[in-house]
């Protein structure tokens, strides 16, 4: 009689698998949910959608701008009459205090980060980087580039030279380095320097 490869098939994992039975839950693993209040309301025979409008909260948060969450809202309301009308004594539940940004002007401030790191078009280390740069080899962007030990960070010519023109527009209260004398005359702080200086 012939066994048609059956030990191949064996060996290959294709024959002899059963499916293990699920001994330890009836139908599925409920979520494992750690906050006590959460894990009182929870019902793991309801959808989540009705779960979370038994705690106060919306399911689909972009109903409004996305049209298949406000269908698929739409369609729990319509499959779990209670989730209709719901008048539940849950109130949202506050999981953290959020803050109030600190707001000056419009523009929100990170904590950690100084005025210079906020404000500054280039940072304070990438004028110190330019202005090595530019002290040595002035308005020669391709010798820039070749040169290794002041440009250590292997920027392109190009890259060099959209770093020294944002450099060169710097005003006097943004510089945080000493402006190399090759350049003196391109920076656009100094312009009315050198007039009064002739």
């Amino acid at each position: 009689m012939v066994k048609h490869g059956h030990t191949k098939k064996r060996r290959a994992g294709r024959k002899g698998k059963s499916k293990l039975k699920n001994r330890n839950y009836k139908f599925y693993k409920p979520p494992q949910i750690n906050d006590k209040t959460v894990r009182a309301i929870w019902d793991p025979k309801k959808s989540p959608a009705a779960n979370l409008a038994n705690m106060g909260l919306q399911s689909s948060v972009n109903s409004a701008i996305d049209a298949r969450g406000a269908i698929a809202l739409a369609a729990a309301h319509e499959k779990d009459p209670k989730l209709r009308n719901a008048k539940t004594e849950n109130k949202v539940i506050a999981l953290f205090d959020i803050p109030e940004s600190d707001n000056m002007n419009g523009i929100t401030t990170l904590p950690g980060k100084t005025f210079a790191q906020r404000k500054l078009p280039v940072s304070v280390d990438d004028q110190k980087y330019i202005g090595k740069c530019l002290a040595k080899h002035g308005e020669n962007y391709r010798s820039m580039m070749r040169d290794i030990k002041t440009n250590d960070m292997q920027y392109t010519d190009s890259q060099l030279r959209k770093m020294a023109a944002r450099f060169f527009l710097l005003g006097k209260d943004q510089i945080r380095v000493d402006i190399p004398e090759k350049v003196r005359h391109l920076m656009a702080c100094c312009k009315g320097d050198g007039d009064s200086d002739s």
